[in-house]
């Protein structure tokens, strides 16, 4: 009880060169932490854009898109790996590109190398996301070769832009433009070179010409799209949060910042949506498409000024995002321009909007901001200028290499340099069977004829009564008949046969299939009403 407790100086301590150097690396494995886990949650994004994409498809695809989500991460990986992170971030350095550090693992200190490998991992997280978009734009048409090829040089094109923005002498950012997570290298970049794969690609067969209806390019799973917005909704909060490099100092206080400016963003974009397309269907309908293009919109415009716009502010912000990309979606549709999954209207409208509200909203007062503020703060045009300056060199950028990357990949394969559409797309035959038959082996019409076949025959016309809940299946058929049924009705598109499923219960419906994208008022006029309230 006599001995006192020993005591210790802290500034005495806090000056060790032992403490200084558990401490720094204890700060750098907490950074390291935090980049790590944001890169997981970006790279399962591509489980939502495949899900998107297949669900704004046709029947006969759905394996074929999953595939070219795959693609776009085993060959984006190697594409990074052997010279992707060396042109982004490698030294020596010029302002355009990196000259070397093409392996991040050789001449560095555990600690330097440490950071190095969580800075790839989330930047590779970055250039897959970029190479994905196009997938949806040229859906159901484009060679699957050549979009492997795509995925290569994608990851190459986009590291020069990473380079200009996010290295410390790449010259946008020596200038003084800011993009916080990629609203102008990922998504503008990514956005436009759809566009161009669009235009050189051309539409599907039938799609403007009149020869083949409106249904058959229905979206075979609208709740597949849903699914997929899910998944990239709460992966964008990866997107936006892991774009802070870390969480100490005052990385954190940006970390958090930007997690309420990407919900408030798409909750401003989901209520705009709403109001739009109902707006937009003439006071009818609230349409899957306008939904999902609107929600992902506004993701879209909060990347880039997510970490230094007011949490408030980014509501407007992504409203309008959510307006521009529905409205480039029409005018694309207007143009003849096919793109099944609206990307060009999701990246390239919600990208350039974005990149374009740092130059307006941005708050150089708050914590953490590393940005000149924006026109409503006080800060002029200086900041709104170079964030269209941004927006001019990446879209151009863009261009100078998609246009000869499609033409050559074009004319390589259908050896004619005047026609280069031949050799980037399918055949027309190969089209209608769908990639999932003629590429890789699957065709789940003539599976189903077959098991169809072999069945024992019911008698009737193949009806099965089942009576849920209720083990007595001799029951009172007037009683059945008064509780009404449920007719679901399952036609197969290429099949020549229906089975028809009726259950018992409360009500009498007769689901048919949705409807979601084509315009349904003037069969709805035609229509002969039924009794009571249209039941």
């Amino acid at each position: 009880m006599g001995e006192s407790m020993p005591t210790f100086d802290c500034y005495a301590l806090s000056q060790c060169p032992s403490f200084q150097q558990s401490k720094d690396e204890g700060d750098f494995a907490d950074d390291a932490t935090w980049i790590l886990t944001s890169s997981f949650v970006i790279l399962t994004m591509q489980t939502g854009f495949g899900l998107v994409e297949m669900g704004s498809s046709m029947a006969g695809w759905e394996v074929h898109i999953l595939l070219k989500n795959a693609a776009d991460v085993f060959v984006g990986a190697m594409s990074y790996w052997l010279l992707g992170y060396g042109l982004s971030f490698g030294t020596p350095s010029s302002p355009f590109m990196g000259f070397g550090g093409f392996d991040p693992v050789a001449g560095y200190d555990p600690i330097e190398s440490g950071l190095r490998f969580s800075q790839y991992i989330f930047q590779f997280s970055f250039a897959a996301t970029a190479t994905t978009i196009v997938s949806g734009c040229i859906a159901m048409r484009l060679r699957f070769f050549v979009y492997i090829i795509y995925c290569f040089f994608a990851v190459i094109f986009y590291s020069f832009v990473a380079h200009w923005i996010w290295a410390d002498d790449g010259w946008l950012n020596t200038l003084g433009a800011y993009d916080h997570a990629g609203g102008g290298p990922v998504h503008l970049f990514g956005g436009i070179n759809g566009l161009v794969a669009i235009i050189m690609v051309g539409p599907r067969t039938g799609m403007f010409d009149g020869k083949r209806t409106k249904k058959s390019f229905r979206a075979v799973s609208p709740s597949s799209q849903l699914f997929g917005l899910f998944m990239l909704w709460w992966g964008w909060i990866g997107f936006n949060c892991g774009s802070s490099f870390g969480i100490t100092g005052l990385k954190w206080v940006v970390a958090t910042r930007s997690a309420i400016s990407t919900v408030n963003g798409s909750a401003g974009g989901g209520i705009t949506s709403i109001i739009y397309s109902y707006l937009r269907t003439g006071r009818k309908l609230i349409k899957v498409d306008h939904m999902v293009v609107g929600i992902l919109g506004s993701l879209v415009s909060t990347t880039a000024a997510c970490s230094v716009i007011n949490t408030h502010e980014s509501i407007l912000v992504g409203a309008i995002g959510a307006i521009v990309s529905n409205l480039v979606c029409s005018l694309m549709k207007y143009l003849h321009l096919d793109d099944p999954v609206g990307g060009v209207g999701v990246h390239v409208g919600g990208g350039i909007w974005g990149v374009i509200a740092v130059g307006i909203f941005a708050d150089a007062s708050l914590p953490g901001a590393d940005v000149r503020s924006g026109l409503l703060h006080g800060g002029g045009m200086h900041q709104l200028g170079l964030q269209l300056l941004e927006t001019v060199a990446l879209t151009g950028w863009s261009l100078v290499t998609a246009i000869p990357f499609f033409y050559i990949c074009g004319i390589g394969c259908s050896r004619d340099w005047r026609n280069p559409r031949k050799g980037l797309r399918m055949t027309v035959e190969e089209e209608m069977q769908g990639a999932d038959k003629f590429l890789h082996g699957l065709d789940y019409f003539e599976d189903y004829e077959a098991s169809e076949e072999s069945r024992t025959p019911l008698s009737g016309d193949h009806v099965i009564d089942s009576e849920l809940g209720n083990k007595d299946t001799r029951g009172d058929s007037a009683q059945a008949e008064s509780s009404g049924n449920i007719d679901l009705r399952m036609s197969l598109k290429r099949g020549r046969r229906a089975s028809l499923l009726t259950l018992p219960t409360s009500a009498s419906f007769r689901i048919s299939g949705p409807d979601c994208f084509e315009e349904n008022e003037a069969s709805e006029e035609s229509r002969t009403p039924l009794s009571g309230d249209h039941v």
